[in-house]
């Protein structure tokens, strides 16, 4: 069958359109996607609000732009999120909800952006580890810094870091209010996205939770897993409970498994 010149150039019109849509618009399905993402707060950045950074390359699997995550808010209620995208000219991903930051917070966000691009970036593609990047950031300059609340998700611990044979998702935040104190880790690659990523309980003794029948992890890895919870477990519920900071306080002092 013959195609027009107007039909193929209409075909190809449409195909830019939807092209240009999928690389500029962004929406949050689930909360639990925020386990790939640092979350930093006001006193990290200088900003009126909480921001999450992708601190594991989150975008490469999920095939979308390097962005950030502005809470759509003030105060720990607020659960939504504004995608903002990493790059010279930041921009607010399309979304469905309105925004309800003032517009001077917004354009702080992207100023923070622009001054911590190359940052940005290493952090998402592990060329640089989450306190190398605390150090590196440039804070944005205000004569006030008030936090406004906090946001309950979790941080990446890098198995370089940890010394475990996998990356795990550490509470940071009383998660637990919804479920029970818990990391999350991959054991198989048919978890693709951390909703389905397994969970080991913050407990005595550890319990796992949506194992896999078919894992890529071995009985010892497991093991050290458990082994790490135990070893680090007082560390693990305060920062759960929010008493001690992920960067500061965690990863300086925990136990390293061997």
């Amino acid at each position: 069958m013959k195609i027009s010149a107007n039909k193929l150039i209409s075909i190809i019109q449409e195909a830019i359109r939807k092209t240009f849509l999928s690389l500029n618009e962004y929406h949050l399905d689930s909360l639990d996607e925020l386990m790939e993402y640092m979350w930093l707060k006001p006193k990290d950045t200088g900003l009126n609000v909480d921001i999450f950074v992708d601190d594991g390359g989150s975008y490469r699997l999920h095939q979308h732009k390097l962005i950030l995550f502005v809470r759509n808010g003030y105060n720990k209620t607020d659960e939504d999120f504004i995608p903002i995208s990493i790059e010279r000219h930041p921009q607010i991903m399309k979304r469905k909800s309105l925004i309800k930051l003032l517009p001077k917070d917004l354009s702080e966000v992207r100023t923070f952006i622009k001054q911590n691009l190359l940052n940005l970036y290493n952090l998402a593609d592990r060329q640089i580890s989450q306190i190398e990047f605390s150090l590196k950031i440039h804070k944005i300059n205000r004569t006030t810094n008030e936090a406004r609340g906090f946001l309950t998700e979790m941080a990446t611990l890098r198995k370089e870091d940890s010394g475990l044979p996998m990356d795990v998702w550490i509470d940071e935040g009383m998660t637990y209010i919804r479920h029970a104190p818990r990391m999350k880790f991959k054991a198989s690659t048919e978890q693709r996205t951390t909703r389905e990523f397994s969970s080991i309980l913050i407990t005595n003794p550890p319990v796992i939770e949506n194992l896999p029948e078919k894992s890529n992890l071995k009985k010892r890895d497991i093991e050290k897993l458990k082994g790490f919870v135990e070893d680090n477990m007082e560390l693990l519920l305060k920062v759960a409970n929010g008493e001690i900071d992920f960067r500061r306080d965690f990863l300086p002092n925990m136990k390293k498994s061997s």
